[in-house]
């Protein structure tokens, strides 16, 4: 009886199938009395065909275009600027291009993966859009035309300064990080030089950690090396890039080491317990210079605004009129004075250990 059913519910299934087979249309030339017809139904079905094949094209259209504008969204937007920037000044982009000289340099020192000229670009659009700003907020504030014209020009020559040295910037801060994350990755290859790793195991094991900056590096380092550079090619090569002492001394240890023997395990170990003291050492001074810093800071911040308004006042009131325009009260208390917090910020940034 089982067998039965099992027979039945096959023949059914096939039976469904087969009525879902017949019910799909299929194109065919009807069969007509004179060979005019047969020619209109076959140029009908010519038509027809074409159709959807243009649709098909469309549609393909349609996701290469949905395709390409998720590439764009995952570009940078610095990147894209500089693009939209490039296309409608490209004639003073290249002249300025030519004309500054060790561009390719900071950018390589950096490792900002951007031509020269898309970054001029990118220079250039950042000084615009800050000269723009510039002016507005001069002349929201009520200043004179001129005023706010040479407020704007001085935030066009600032944002365009300030982008030239970008990339020096960026530089001295991946050189400070590098020698912050350096004992850890000495003592890293270290413990495995020690356990019989080879030299370039151990670089490759760092570059693989999360240790920022000099994990990049020594990427970097692995890669001019599968590219055809020596393994001293490749170490002068990081020494030049970071322009650093702390990252020569280690390659120049590491060199003498490779070239004349030595036990580079126990080398590496020194190297890492010296620049941790060093750390050590800078960072109770800066702890002390902090300390004297704060009670600046403090004064210039919160005593000194407190006492600027409370000397407009008392004068306004003393001369039954206002001492000092409000527009110039409020440029004092809304840039004067959080530029002063800035500046000390950055002091006591710029003061802080590497």
């Amino acid at each position: 009886m089982g067998l039965f059913d099992s027979i039945t519910n096959f023949l059914e299934r096939l039976g469904g199938k087969t009525l879902e087979v017949a019910e799909i249309p299929t194109r065919k030339i009807p069969k007509g009395k004179t060979v005019q017809e047969r020619l209109r139904a076959l140029k009908q079905l010519q038509k027809e065909v074409e159709t959807e094949k243009s649709e098909a094209e469309k549609e393909k259209e349609i996701e290469e275009i949905i395709e390409w504008r998720k590439k764009e969204i995952q570009r940078p937007f610095s990147d894209r600027f500089a693009e939209a920037i490039l296309r409608y000044f490209r004639g003073p982009v290249r002249a300025l291009t030519s004309s500054i000289k060790g561009l390719d340099r900071d950018l390589y020192r950096a490792n900002i993966l951007m031509p020269p000229e898309r970054y001029v670009a990118l220079m250039l659009g950042v000084a615009i859009f800050s000269g723009i700003f510039g002016f507005l907020f001069a002349y929201l504030m009520y200043l004179p035309l001129d005023v706010s014209l040479l407020v704007g020009l001085l935030g066009f020559i600032g944002g365009f300064v300030y982008m030239r040295h970008y990339p020096r910037m960026v530089w001295k801060r991946r050189v400070a990080e590098v020698e912050k994350a350096m004992p850890y990755a000495l003592r890293h290859m270290a413990s495995l030089l020690s356990a019989g790793v080879g030299i370039s195991e151990a670089i490759l094991s760092v570059a693989r950690a999360d240790y920022g900056p000099i994990s990049e590096e020594f990427e970097l380092i692995l890669r001019d090396m599968r590219t055809g550079s020596s393994f001293e090619e490749a170490l002068m090569r990081f020494d030049e890039k970071m322009g650093s002492e702390t990252v020569s001394r280690v390659v120049k240890q590491i060199l003498r080491a490779v070239k004349f023997g030595g036990n580079l395990s126990e080398i590496l170990y020194k190297l890492a317990e010296d620049f941790a003291f060093e750390y050590r050492m800078k960072l109770v001074e800066y702890i002390q210079k902090v300390n004297g810093i704060a009670f600046v800071y403090m004064f210039l911040t919160i005593v000194m605004p407190t006492m600027f308004v409370v000397g407009i006042l008392a004068g306004s009131m003393m001369s039954q009129g206002l001492v000092m325009p409000p527009s110039t009260l409020a440029v004092m208390l809304l840039v004067a004075f959080p530029a002063i917090s800035l500046i000390i910020v950055n002091m006591i940034k710029m003061g802080e250990p590497r």
